[in-house]
């Protein structure tokens, strides 16, 4: 019964810990666990990662429009401008679970710098599917921009199940999905 509970403790311990790591030290950190791991031969469970912890991650970037623009607007510009120095391109695509064909938001974030890139909205999924297009060639002409930073990355998420648009709270939720998709794209990419 002491093994379990010191297991229990011990798992608690890193997951208190694992809240105030910085980010960037999380995937070190997280392999000294495993070696501590093996050495003591315990089951505990992997350390989480940092960024999932409330008080880890950043609040969303000010200045975010009250309301969404719709993508019908956004027939000539691009989402991800060239020439806009930016460090990173994650998109963040909300939909009602009621009716995921339906209305939607999307959220481009780079990450790396915190800052919002556009705030957008549509009504079906032939919207949603300009808004796709939209993203592909804009990430497409960043990558072959020569002024684009060699360190840019990019991803993309459906939260789908997210909050019913358009209930406050949602560019939160969309910035925390931004963040853990940058954090985890770029551990894997180490």
């Amino acid at each position: 019964m002491k093994s379990i509970r010191f297991s229990l403790l011990a798992a608690f311990a890193l997951f208190a810990a694992a809240c105030n790591v910085d980010p960037e030290l999380a995937d070190m950190e997280s392999g000294e666990s495993r070696t501590m791991e093996a050495q003591s031969r315990m089951v505990l469970p992997p350390a989480p990662i940092s960024n999932y912890c409330p008080s880890s991650i950043p609040g969303p970037p000010a200045g975010l429009p009250t309301a969404p623009t719709p993508i019908t607007n956004y027939t000539t510009t691009a989402l991800y401008p060239t020439g806009s120095n930016l460090r990173s391109a994650f998109t963040v695509i909300v939909t009602d679970p009621a009716n995921p064909s339906g209305s939607w938001l999307a959220f481009g974030f780079d990450v790396k710098a915190q800052r919002n890139v556009f705030y957008v909205s549509g009504q079906n999924t032939r919207e949603l599917r300009l808004l796709l297009n939209k993203i592909a060639t804009d990430i497409d002409n960043l990558e072959q921009d020569s002024g684009t930073d060699t360190g840019f990355t990019w991803g993309m998420t459906g939260q789908i199940g997210g909050p019913i648009l358009p209930q406050p709270g949602v560019h939160e939720g969309a910035w925390r999905v931004a963040w853990n998709n940058a954090y985890q794209m770029n551990v894997y990419m180490q």
